[in-house]
């Protein structure tokens, strides 16, 4: 027997009980309501008849008084109106209750004979105000007389019938009543009893099904626990019957026992793999590793091994955490939870490390691990060493600081020279003389200048040259540095404004060359803003630290440039000054990346420029200091 058909047949009974209860209740409750319509149908029309019946009776009655007082012609007037209407409302109730005779044996000879009654009485009536006014004959019809009854003795029987039909009616309505009583009391016994066999019968069933259904589901259910929480695939579950539960149980353990072949041939499979990817990251002569999530270390090369101190996990044990340098963390804790990929470009983002009491240098490469529904599955970490790279820019820049220094002190001679040749100490100079030393003077300031920026580049990249740090408020930074530009832009006509806002938290700078970075955005400002513009400077609080603003509404740089202004020797074509550089910028962000900042350029043509440079706040201790 199929599981199906046997929970079929153990909720047949039950169905059939349900049903038959319900057809018994709809059968009960018509029947109620057949008696109550009955009630209101056979009885309570007769009954509400008959009592208007001796109503009317009565006021007639009292018509036959009123007209044997004789108080003149139209009190016998009303007194027939009443006799009229009254008899008109007789003739009507009677009407109701003779198209109404219930089933009662009695009742229709006690219609009958009130139908006898009624005739004689109305004519009995009608003969008494056909009488004169106050004749005494009146009395005579009224009054029962011997052999004779008279209206009044009329008017009694009528009574005495209607009364008995009312009765008859009242003990079918109460007979009617006490049935559906019975039926009510019967109905409930019933049902209650139907509730208790239901009650009953419930739990057996549910205690069958619960025997030969969920028996066999909760021994499934406790060996794919033991499989899927501790890998238990030697488990196996009881075969119960032949049913769809019997069928699940075979299908079950015959999973179970493919699961187990494929589990030994992918352990193969895995450790050929996990042997080829060590052998293949083995291969490498730069330091490579390899984490989970959880920054467990799955594969490290050699390399790795040696320079960073890890040891790779295997199927059984779970390697070393590793605990990236300070400057690694943020790429590598990105690279795990939100799949950034982290590819520097820039020496001073290169990491060092001591190996064999010998520092390295190198490039870090962090790469996110997915799986093809795109989850992280880890990441990928690779040193490359730059060493001998760092030595050549090291050298490249020391090579330009030496030559710098070394044209600088000829040069410097030369301009000596050219400005008293200028100033004819030596003796007078033709105008061809004059304007060939002039045009000497101006090459020779200009190859000074560069010079200067040249020797400034080289000793911003030679971290032993950077001064220490001190706190400085922003807009005091700001306003020193306007102080130096004020003469030349009032030359220009180019208004200087310093906004002071909110009081801000200071800043960690050296102020010598923080000041020159604002310098050379300010003189940038001051060159391509026209007479009658506007430079404006400003601070305002960031996240973790300060953003000194720097606008003006000079000519702007188009959006192609903008991507190229701060690398070394840019200008942009058609609009730079002749004597500029192309150093100035340049030097800006390297005095920003010194401090940890950031700086940023947003600019439109024709509406203007404006840099933004964050630096972070001061965090200091007294009596002392310390760069953030």
């Amino acid at each position: 027997m199929t599981l199906r058909t046997r929970i079929l047949l153990s909720l047949v009974p039950l169905v059939v009980f349900l049903v038959g209860l319900g057809i018994a209740g709809f059968l009960q409750l018509d029947r109620t309501g057949g008696r109550i319509d009955a009630i209101l149908k056979e009885n309570y029309a007769s009954v509400q008849a008959m009592f208007q019946l001796n109503e009317a009776t009565e006021r007639i009655d009292s018509s036959f008084q009123f007209a044997q007082i004789d108080r003149g012609p139209e009190h016998e007037k009303a007194a027939k109106d009443q006799f009229d209407e009254n008899w008109r409302a007789f003739e009507e109730q009677f009407r109701i209750e003779e198209n109404n005779i219930t089933i009662h044996p009695t009742e229709d000879d006690l219609v009958a004979r009130l139908r006898t009654l009624k005739e004689d009485y109305h004519r009995r009536g009608v003969a008494f105000f056909g009488l004169p006014r106050g004749a005494p004959s009146r009395t005579t019809i009224y009054y029962p007389q011997p052999g004779d009854p008279g209206l009044f003795g009329r008017f009694k029987e009528i009574k005495n019938v209607s009364g008995e039909i009312l009765r008859i009616n009242r003990e079918s309505m109460e007979r009617a009543r006490d049935d559906a009583r019975a039926t009510t009391r019967s109905s409930l016994i019933a049902f209650g009893v139907s509730v208790v066999v239901v009650t009953l019968l419930v739990p057996g069933i549910g205690w069958y099904l619960v025997h030969t259904i969920l028996g066999p589901i909760r021994a499934m259910t406790e060996v794919a626990h033991a499989i899927g929480g501790s890998g238990q695939l030697d488990r196996s579950v009881p075969v119960f019957g032949r049913d769809e539960l019997g069928q699940l149980a075979v299908a079950f353990n015959t999973m179970t026992r493919e699961l187990r072949k494929y589990r030994r041939s992918n352990l193969d499979r895995l450790m050929r793999a996990q042997l080829t990817a060590q052998a293949t990251i083995d291969s490498f002569p730069d330091p490579v590793l390899v984490i989970d999530p959880s920054g467990r270390v799955e594969l490290a090369n050699p390399a790795a091994r040696s320079l960073l101190g890890v040891a790779p996990g295997s199927v059984s044990e779970p390697g070393t955490t590793w605990q990236p340098p300070e400057s690694l963390r943020l790429p590598v804790a990105e690279a795990l939870q939100i799949q950034r990929a982290y590819q520097p470009e820039q020496f001073d983002q290169a990491v060092t490390f001591r190996l064999a009491g010998e520092e390295r240098t190198y490039f870090p490469q962090v790469r996110p691990i997915r799986d093809p529904e795109g989850n992280t599955l880890g990441a990928a970490v690779v040193l490359t060493d730059v060493t001998r790279f760092r030595m050549l820019d090291q050298f490249k820049t020391d090579l330009v600081a030496t030559v710098s220094h070394e044209l600088k002190t000829p040069l410097t001679s030369v301009r000596l020279a050219v400005h008293v040749l200028l100033e004819e100490t030596v003796g007078p100079l033709t105008p061809k003389q004059t304007e060939l030393l002039v045009d000497a003077r101006d090459n020779a300031e200009r190859l000074l200048a560069l010079i200067e920026q040249l020797l400034a580049l080289a000793r911003l990249q030679r971290p032993q040259d950077r001064e220490s740090f001190q706190a400085e408020d922003p807009i005091e930074l700001l306003r020193r540095t306007a102080d130096t530009v004020h003469a030349r832009a009032d030359d220009k006509h180019v208004e200087v404004h310093v906004v002071a806002g909110e009081p801000l938290p200071s800043v960690g700078v050296d102020s010598t060359r923080i000041g020159q970075a604002l310098d050379n955005l300010l003189n940038n400002a001051i060159t391509y803003t026209p007479a009658g513009g506007r430079v404006t400077l400003s601070a305002e609080a960031s996240d973790n630290g300060v953003t000194l603003v720097v606008s003006d509404t000079g000519v702007g740089i188009p959006a192609e440039h903008l991507p190229h202004v701060f690398d070394r020797f840019f200008r942009i074509p058609g609009q730079s000054d002749e004597t500029g550089t192309g150093l100035g910028l340049a030097i800006v962000k390297e005095i920003v990346s010194a401090h940890k900042g950031d700086i940023t350029c947003v600019s439109e043509p024709g509406k203007g420029t404006t840099f933004r440079l964050t630096l972070p706040a001061w965090v200091g201790e007294e009596g002392g200091h310390r760069e953030q």
